[in-house]
């Protein structure tokens, strides 16, 4: 078997897996990195956080795509999007050849991931209902999955052909947790929310007994490395030892106990020596325990004061590393010789990207629906902290745009605020109140000018990160474009272009032309960095590029090869070349010199493309609904 082929800055260029069974593959000089999203957390419910066998790289879930995250590098991602519903859980086999993930209506696919290819062996449809968790026999033959079925909420089967190995029942209500044995005799066992564990053995496996230890649900149950041990934890904030062979209770902690967790514990996972268990609570710590004593050795916390963002949600223990993953969806590196604060701190987007800008140096921006305004710089993000340090999200709502000037970051978002945020500290020094919600965003570097479209049909004007002036526009626009020199304002409302010259004297603005031509909803809108032409994406799948000094069209009819409304555009710096993205997934590059040149990226991101901005002549940035922000080699169509 070999490995992922990778490029030379160890990152997978492996593409996203389209929605079928076999993968669309793009091109590999084309993609360069991938910087994944991060999981969805929801508070009291455990999420998904599992460690490969061999490697230092954890494995989650977020939205309808599976990430594979290396520890040693955060921005060494892998996304794969073959699920079509949300999925749910993840898991390398023991022999790390391959990766079984599931999703919300039951079904599990597994697929390759030593192969270049990450080819799909088979996909089942274990029962009826969302899968919470999984586990793979240690022969990487048979996986158990369990959750919320509507007949069936337990079920053990071949991986390779799906046929079922027993029949598991014993559960009242919602399974919650699995763990397979990892040793002979093997055994499996289950933790729900009737407070009990289930102890099956087999196979083909059957119900043995089962332990009402548990006064609350039971949230995680897992063996050991090496099958000697086992545990459960739950909502009680009870962890209980099982003798591993019987599956009969050994020992527990209770909340009485000295060192114990003071809130619900959702996770845990063991050392790999199977001398250790971690958990992680909702009382916002993570604790290491002796398996062999019940003694806490080490307490992790968050800070003197932590926030409802800090309750940890899962833990991974891989080789070396120790992560946890709280509540704002942030990957916690931790070590023994820090225990109250994090040493290492990964961040990323949680859902969908809509919006991306380009800053100096390689480096640039994205905003996301969950609020979070986020720096990247080589492949890693930092957060732009908003006025509440305790959020951990800069906006209250989905951040329409981001200009990163030279001095402030300015922001929009759904909260109608304005923010301002310092280039250095990257945390926000004061805001301004939008009387109407944002729709729209432009930016003029050079003039260092912001313009916010609002759904009170107002321009909203910001110069030197500060509000100068507020005019009104026809309408609500979709779409917004500056001119370089910010002294012309394009706006798309419904299928037109209103173009206006900005006084900002004045503070008013005076109308040049309504340019017409478009035959749906113009939805994109950018100028050339040269001033000299605009370019303008309909809802009806077109991109026209019309002249400035004339208002004639230069492209018509021709840039028509999405399936779906244009979403955004972007030019090369040289302003010879468009990308174009879509909710069609697709990415296009366009040529203006030979409008019938183009080049297509297919399956750029699950969902659709919602974002693309040039670094440079060959560096594409993109970010799309699936939450991930990915780099591309941008080469000019021939």
């Amino acid at each position: 078997m070999h490995p992922p082929t990778k490029n030379n800055n160890n990152n997978h260029v492996s593409p996203p897996q389209a929605a079928q069974s076999s993968a669309t593959h793009i091109a590999d000089e084309k993609l360069t990195k991938v910087m994944g999203p991060f999981p969805l957390t929801e508070r009291g419910v455990p999420s998904s956080l599992f460690a490969h066998p061999k490697e230092p790289r954890v494995i989650y879930p977020s939205g309808k795509s599976v990430v594979v995250r290396s520890l040693v590098d955060p921005s060494d991602t892998f996304v794969y999007h073959g699920h079509n519903h949300p999925v749910t859980v993840a898991k390398f086999s023991p022999s790390g050849y391959w990766v079984a993930s599931c999703d919300e209506t039951g079904k599990v696919r597994v697929w390759s991931w030593d192969n270049p290819e990450h080819t799909l062996k088979v996909e089942v449809a274990a029962f009826s209902g969302k899968i919470i968790d999984m586990d793979w026999d240690p022969e990487s033959k048979r996986i158990v999955v369990v959750g919320d079925g509507k007949q069936l909420s337990a079920k053990c089967f071949m991986w390779d052909t799906g046929n079922s190995v027993g029949e598991m029942i014993g559960h009242a209500k919602r399974i919650t947790s699995v763990s397979y044995k990892p040793s002979r005799p093997f055994r499996i066992m289950t933790g729900g929310e009737d407070f009990k564990t289930c102890w099956y053995t087999g196979p083909p496996f059957k119900i043995d007994h089962s332990n009402s230890d548990h006064t609350k649900e039971v949230w995680c149950v897992r063996f050991s490395p090496d099958g000697s041990k086992l545990a459960s934890i739950g909502a009680d904030r009870r962890i209980v030892f099982y003798d591993a062979k019987e599956g009969t209770k050994a020992s527990e902690i209770v909340e009485a106990s000295p060192g114990a967790h003071t809130g619900s514990i959702l996770h845990c996972c063991w050392s790999p020596d199977s001398l250790k268990l971690v958990t992680c609570s909702l009382d916002k710590t993570v604790k290491v325990w002796d398996a062999t004593s019940g003694a806490c050795e080490t307490t992790y916390t968050f800070g003197d004061a932590p926030t409802i963002a800090d309750m940890q949600c899962a833990v991974a223990w891989c080789g070396e590393f120790l992560v946890a993953l709280n509540l704002a969806g942030e990957l916690n590196y931790l070590d023994p010789a820090s225990p109250t604060s994090a040493v290492r701190i990964a961040v990323g987007h949680s859902a969908p990207v809509p919006t991306l800008a380009a800053a100096s140096g390689g480096e640039f921006f994205t905003g996301g629906d969950d609020g979070r305004v986020l720096k990247w710089t080589g492949g890693i993000a930092a957060k732009v902290a908003g006025p509440d340090l305790n959020a951990r999200t800069t906006h209250g709502g989905k951040v329409v745009g981001v200009f990163p000037g030279s001095t402030a970051i300015v922001s929009a978002g759904f909260d109608d605020k304005l923010r301002f945020a310092d280039p250095g500290s990257l945390r926000c020094v004061s805001e301004h109140a939008l009387e109407g919600q944002p729709q729209a965003f432009a930016s003029a570097a050079g003039p260092q000018l912001v313009a916010v479209g609002t759904s009170n049909a107002q321009a909203v004007f910001v110069r030197d990160g500060a509000f100068a002036f507020a005019a009104a526009l026809p309408a609500p626009p979709l779409s917004l474009a500056l001119s370089p020199d910010g002294n012309v304002l394009a706006a798309g409302v419904g299928h037109n272009v209103h173009v206006f010259g900005v006084d900002g004297a004045s503070g008013a603005l005076a109308p040049i032309k309504v340019v017409e031509g478009h035959r749906g909803n113009v939805t994109s809108l950018a100028f050339s960095p040269d001033g000299a032409n605009l370019a303008a994406g309909d809802g009806n799948r077109e991109i026209k590029v019309w002249a400035t000094d004339t208002w004639e069209t230069k492209v018509s009819g021709k840039w028509v090869f999405h399936t779906a409304g244009v979403s955004c555009l972007a030019w090369s710096p040289d302003s010879q070349y468009v990308a174009s993205g879509s909710f069609d997934q697709s990415i296009f590059l366009w040529s203006l010199a030979k409008p019938m040149k183009k080049q297509q990226i297919k399956f750029a991101h699950k969902g659709g493309v919602a974002a693309v901005a040039y670094l440079d002549d060959t560096t594409l940035a993109s970010s799309g609904h699936d939450g991930a922000v990915v780099l591309w080699n941008a080469t000019p169509p021939q």
